[in-house]
């Protein structure tokens, strides 16, 4: 079947400017013609009334939790967290978010909510998984583990890691996520400048899960951990809060995409400058003691962010936070206030993140050959990024999966 989407400016995620007064034409899924003006007829035709029409925006930095803070004690059982993670994901499928990488929940719940999701069983973004997050004994986190953290601790060793790397792979992953170093939420000695894994422990499973076709996503927030990490062959560094010159030439050279996650130093009550930040941060309180963590350190990751787009290094949207239907455009807005601009941001939240999954032959712009996972909003997010907001359609492989069109 031949779908017309007319009358409308395009968001390609390649060129700066829109493409005005265009069309696309979806057959079996996929793009195969993007143009301007008229087109053939088709088998069905949506007029779009002059939307912006821009890839899927993805997050690529999820837990698909329903809060800010995962220290928060949990009243759900395993199971009904499970349930909880299907359903925060689906959610941010209604705010225009297509695909989502999973950097960590219990049971491999994402790896089964991936597979509900390509069967059509459930209506979802698509899902990139990392499965059990693999951490060592006292590592980021342990003085606020949850039973639903999804963390994999007391690995000590390499060949531990390489075994629960293995461990992953045997249920379906598509990454390895390690925790290398401490971060902001966390208590005692969890904090930024804390070295967790061994050289050689980070080495180890990188290796192997290079080996076996994974790419690595290294939680690393100082420079030392960083290093080790884009030494050790990581695709991706999450959080990266603290970066010198060394840590962003090396990541510069070998590709690695850096993924801040800016949510997490600047959402706080202090901090928040919007009126969806505010009310954001009114419904997720953090402790003064994390609060206070993040507002120190916020400058000090901007200044990271600012180095690594100098030196020309690829920024992928995650935002850490939850639920992923509000994190994920909060996470898209702090990038352009923090540097990238409307359409930068909007890359990073499109073409860098499908690239960050592997899926970038297939995913993250619009243009001919890509599968026809698209959104239309009402007003230009290049004028003003908060216009993502007022999404109108929501496509999946070129069928209509929310319509807010009669709204």
């Amino acid at each position: 079947m031949r779908l017309l989407l007319r009358n409308c400016s395009i968001i390609d995620a390649n060129e700066p400017a829109p493409r005005e007064n265009a069309h696309v034409i979806v057959e079996d899924g996929s793009i195969v013609e993007v143009g301007a003006g008229g087109a053939a007829s088709a088998d069905e035709t949506i007029d779009l009334g002059g939307s912006f029409l821009l890839p899927g925006l993805w997050d690529v930095h999820t837990h698909l939790k329903s809060g800010t803070w995962s220290g928060m004690p949990s009243y759900e059982s395993p199971a009904e967290d499970v349930l909880t993670n299907g359903r925060n994901a689906m959610d941010a499928l209604e705010a225009g978010v297509t695909s989502m990488r999973v950097v960590g929940v219990q049971g491999w719940a994402d790896v089964a909510w991936r597979e509900a999701f390509a069967s059509g069983r459930f209506a979802g973004p698509r899902l990139f998984c990392c499965g059990t997050i693999l951490s060592p004994t006292a590592g980021h986190g342990a003085s606020l583990l949850r039973v639903s953290s999804g963390l994999a601790g007391d690995l000590d060793g390499p060949e531990a890691f390489v075994k629960a790397v293995r461990t992953n792979i045997k249920n379906g992953v598509d990454q390895t996520k390690l925790l290398t170093t401490g971060g902001i939420m966390g208590a005692g000695h969890d904090v930024m400048s804390a070295g967790m894994m061994l050289k050689e422990e980070i080495e180890a499973a990188a290796r192997i899960s290079i080996q076996r076709g994974l790419p690595v996503a290294a939680h690393a927030t100082n420079p030392e951990g960083v290093k080790w990490c884009v030494g050790a062959g990581a695709h991706s560094i999450e959080h990266g809060y603290i970066l010198d010159e060394e840590a962003v030439r090396l990541m510069a050279e070998r590709g690695t995409y850096y993924v801040p996650t800016l949510a997490l130093s600047h959402l706080t009550a202090d901090q928040a400058g919007t009126p969806h930040e505010r009310a954001y941060c009114e419904r997720n309180r953090l402790p003064d003691a994390f609060r206070e963590r993040a507002n120190h350190f916020a400058p000090v990751h901007e200044k990271s962010l600012s180095m690594a787009l100098e030196a020309g290094i690829n920024i992928a949207s995650g935002s850490d936070q939850g639920p992923p239907r509000d994190a994920a455009l909060l996470e898209i807005e702090l990038l352009a206030r923090c540097g990238l601009g409307a359409h930068g941001a909007i890359v990073a939240a499109t073409k860098h993140a499908a690239e960050v999954c592997l899926a970038g032959d297939r995913l993250g712009t619009v243009e001919p050959g890509k599968q026809a996972d698209l959104i239309a909003v009402r007003d230009n997010p290049l004028d003003d990024i908060s216009n993502l907001r007022t999404l109108k359609l929501v496509l999946k492989e070129g069928r209509v999966v929310v319509d807010y069109r009669g709204d």
